[in-house]
């Protein structure tokens, strides 16, 4: 359960909005314009404090640089299989199953280029007739696939006060036959814990439900919470990560999903038509990758520090709310209980804070309508800038 500090002193009339949904023409602030507005600035000489993208400041492991160099100078850039090169499907079981003590089987494995393309394969793949399910807050690629397919889409909304606890009742009742969960969740930090889980996934199993879970955060447990896999369980799922977080390989584009062996073909040959194939020597270096278990043990460390430096600023600088993050990158701190008599736009503060403070948040709305309230804070900056970037949020709202 989350320590959720009290509202302090400090205050601010600036980001008052209407208690009413933008009319549909009227375009939201997405992670994409805060990071490239971002952007512009730095290239005119401006120093920011990143707090938007989930990407790793730090470089990968140089054991896949040298993979992914040495494979390009012996030739590996051809087309390959489409499922991924055998070597590869056989590193990620080998991975998986070491790492949850499973038993998936190359076959049972698509290796592609990308997480956004993996989770675009799956909801291609889905039945005409599919209702999905998504716990909100949510990554808004998974309701913009859901939408981009016709798809009825049903958000199960968690909330801070109930510590971003998913109620499992509302999902049996809703009539969804597709769920997409997302832990530990971006943006709010939160493990289910293993009970709650295992609750979940025998409700959806019981009720013929499809579990497709972004596992992309799954290294980063920063907590004793014991994580749970749905590779670990019996009921119909398709397990979707990639490599760009855990091994800072996000311009490499490397991701695999798994399943049963008939989906999994099935996805092949999605893959094939969308492809033909990911680059073959960027495999080389996603199968380097999984042998660096140590880089990626130092690096959930560093989080986990970064992670409890930046809850004691927040309370401290600002007096916010939040869950102190079970895993993932991020915080998703709310501002707006620092006033409670305004209603807190943050889109307008992310736009503010970046134009006159030079730090860059995500606005909560990016994660759902109902977080106006909340920013999502990344730790991918160092602990100096973490604390600075804080105090300059605290300033703006000051």
């Amino acid at each position: 359960m989350g320590n959720h500090s009290k509202a302090s002193k400090i205050h601010s009339d600036c980001y008052k909005v209407q208690q009413h949904e933008p009319a549909p023409s009227q375009k939201r602030v997405s992670i994409a314009d805060i990071f490239f507005k971002a952007k512009e600035l730095e290239q005119k000489g401006v120093d920011i404090i990143h707090f938007d993208v989930g990407e790793p400041d730090y470089e990968p492991p140089a054991e896949v640089v040298e993979a992914a160099s040495n494979a390009l100078k012996s030739g590996k850039a051809r087309y390959t299989s489409s499922a991924g090169i055998a070597a590869v499907r056989s590193a990620i079981a080998e991975h998986v199953n070491s790492k949850y003590g499973t038993n998936i089987t190359p076959k049972q494995v698509l290796y592609t280029a990308g997480g956004r393309l993996a989770l675009f394969l799956v909801f291609s793949s889905l039945p005409k007739d599919s209702k999905v399910g998504i716990v909100s807050p949510d990554w808004p690629a998974y309701r913009e696939l859901s939408d981009f397919m016709s798809f009825p889409t049903t958000f199960f909304r968690t909330t801070l006060e109930t510590s971003w606890n998913l109620a499992i009742d509302e999902v049996e009742k809703s009539g969804c036959n597709v769920l997409v969960i997302n832990y530990p969740n971006n943006p709010t930090g939160k493990i289910l814990d293993p009970k709650s889980f295992e609750t979940l996934v025998e409700m959806a199993r019981e009720r013929g439900i499809r579990i497709i879970s972004d596992e992309v955060y799954s290294d980063f447990v920063l907590n004793e919470t014991r994580f749970k896999s749905v590779l670990e369980t019996n009921c119909d799922y398709i397990f979707s990560t990639s490599l760009s977080k855990s091994y800072s390989m996000t311009g490499y584009r490397a991701a695999y999903l798994i399943s049963d062996e008939k989906t999994i073909s099935r996805l092949i040959q999605m893959n094939s038509l969308v492809l033909t194939s990911a680059p073959e020597f960027v495999q080389y270096a996603a199968i380097a990758a999984f042998k660096t278990g140590v880089y990626v043990r130092e690096k959930v460390e560093l989080i986990k520090r970064r992670r409890d430096i930046a809850c004691k600023a927040l309370k401290e600088k600002l007096g916010a709310e939040f869950y102190p993050s079970d895993g993932s990158l991020y915080l998703f701190p709310k501002l707006n209980s620092i006033r409670r008599d305004i209603a807190f736009n943050s889109e307008q503060f992310a736009l503010d804070l970046l134009e006159k403070e030079r730090v860059s948040v995500t606005p909560g709305t990016v994660f759902g309508s109902d977080y106006r309230g909340f920013v999502r804070m990344t730790l991918l900056q160092s602990e100096e800038r973490i604390k600075e970037g804080i105090e300059r949020m605290a300033h703006l709202l000051a």
